[in-house]
């Protein structure tokens, strides 16, 4: 029906106005997406959602009245977040107790709140939205969601790192609590019949403070220990996981990542020069006077940066993201890692970072106006 068309077309509109785009494409496949996590109903509800968590109250006060009774509309909101097609609820509540509710970005966001519930038919449409256009909207911004940090190896020199780029002090270093939950993007990858090919462990990824409490009081999360963390990071480093936090200097999440099943990897993987499109603060180089060219490395590169030059093996720098996976299995320790010459400082906070994604995107004027909006209680 149009007016249903309609309703979703306006929601993808409301969801592109969030600091990480949500693009429309010729075949349609966003408003299949949209389709699979709200109904109509719940999709013209969403409408009068703001970019910024805010209390029922406010939300309510947009409806259109008589539409649907306070208790209505909440348990519609409720069902939203339960579903994660939105943010909210007590996940998101005011220290006073009282629930508050957003929209949600494609990613990271409804994507991710799928895991445990995802539908092969939902990873069909992400996937061909993926080659349709979102990964130019996902890893176009200046600033990225996520950014690559080394697991455990050699920089050369020897120098001291920022707490940022530091695996074990990044994730060791918080006061914790912490808990894992799965993958959702080997989820989708193991309904797809293409199961990991680097590890079978699916709880690997970490989160931390608030995101680590909200996963504990829903159940989707194992509470781990200080020692379990560190012992993440130690499997990540035998089996050549990728380490991407948050791309803040205090994080609420760490992914550990594999080129197969990993959707952020694999849209870079697509450029030409995937380092161009991952924040990472460091680049592998070859030792010629080491390296036999064995090959060894090349499995564990996910972005390819590794192959045969004057019979050594060679790094393309476009195309290494800095990961260390190839350091730490060289048998002739030809590999290891530089830093680059300009150093990228992550956004201090989360609430840091999606301001800062907010300016790049809109421009000055217009990202200072949203937040004026908000500060005055009115719909951005």
């Amino acid at each position: 029906m149009e007016t249903e068309t309609d309703v979703y077309r306006q929601l993808r509109t409301h969801i592109d106005a969030m600091p990480v785009a949500f693009p429309e494409t010729a075949s349609g496949v966003e408003l299949r997406i949209l389709r699979r996590l709200f109904t109509e109903e719940e999709a013209e509800a969403a409408l009068h959602l703001s970019a910024l968590p805010e209390p029922l109250s406010r939300i309510f006060a947009r409806a259109p009245k008589g539409r649907w009774a306070r208790e209505e509309f909440e348990a519609l909101l409720d069902g939203l977040a339960d579903k994660g097609a939105i943010m909210g609820g007590r996940p998101i509540a005011a220290r006073d107790g009282t629930k508050r509710y957003s929209r949600a970005m494609l990613a990271l966001g409804m994507y991710e709140f799928q895991v445990d519930h995802l539908t092969k038919e939902l990873q069909e449409d992400l996937e061909q939205y993926i080659r349709e256009g979102f990964s130019a909207a996902f890893l176009g911004p200046k600033t990225k969601q996520m950014r690559t940090i080394p697991v455990d190896v050699r920089i050369v020199p020897e120098r001291r790192v920022g707490r940022y780029d530091d695996a074990r002090q990044l994730i060791g270093g918080s006061p914790g609590p912490w808990a894992v939950i799965n993958c959702v993007c080997r989820q989708g990858k193991d309904l797809m019949g293409e199961p990991c090919r680097q590890t079978s462990v699916r709880r690997t990824c970490l989160l931390m403070k608030g995101m680590a409490r909200y996963a504990l009081e829903t159940g989707i999360g194992e509470a781990v220990t200080g020692d379990q963390v560190l012992g993440l990071v130690d499997r990540a480093e035998r089996e050549g996981m990728v380490l991407q936090p948050e791309n803040s200097q205090d994080p609420l999440f760490v992914c550990f990542c594999c080129g197969c099943c990993c959707g952020v990897l694999q849209m870079a993987r697509q450029f030409p020069r995937p380092a161009d499109y991952v924040h990472s603060n460091h680049h592998a180089v070859v030792d010629p006077d080491l390296c036999t060219d064995c090959e060894t490395c090349r499995s564990r590169c996910p972005m390819e940066a590794l192959h045969t030059a004057d019979g050594r093996t060679a790094v393309d720098e476009g195309r290494c993201i800095g990961c260390g996976a190839c350091v730490t299995t060289c048998p002739s320790e030809a590999l290891h890692l530089v830093k680059k010459e300009r150093e990228a400082v992550p956004p201090r906070t989360h609430d840091a970072l999606y301001r800062k994604i907010l300016f790049e995107r809109f421009g000055l004027s217009r990202a200072a106006g949203m937040m004026a909006k908000a500060a005055l209680g009115r719909q951005v």
